[in-house]
């Protein structure tokens, strides 16, 4: 896995440890609780795979999960596909379907 540098709005996550970082981590160390409120379920993201992805790429959080790895992916989606919105589903699986 490659290191590469993360633009400035990521580290400042990183460093705070913001509500994005939080989420990424949870993604990556495969510790995300959703609220399971009967109206509101909060889901992983399209923007919460980016910055994981992007905290992995960048040596960071490596984390439990292999993004890059399509077999480790498979299986997150299969253990775990109510944590997931549509668009973090697409954003997953976008990189082996190029």
């Amino acid at each position: 896995m490659t290191e590469r540098m993360l633009p400035p709005e990521t580290m400042l996550a990183v460093l705070t440890h913001g509500r994005n970082y939080v989420r990424a981590a949870a993604l990556l160390n495969e510790e995300w609780e959703p609220d399971q409120q009967p109206i509101y379920r909060d889901v992983l993201e399209r923007q919460d795979v980016v910055l994981a992805r992007q905290l992995q790429r960048g040596g960071l959080l490596p984390g439990r999960v292999d993004l890059a790895d399509y077999r480790s992916v498979n299986q997150l989606l299969i253990d775990h596909s109510q944590w997931f919105a549509a668009s973090a589903r697409q954003e997953l699986l976008r990189p082996f379907q190029e």
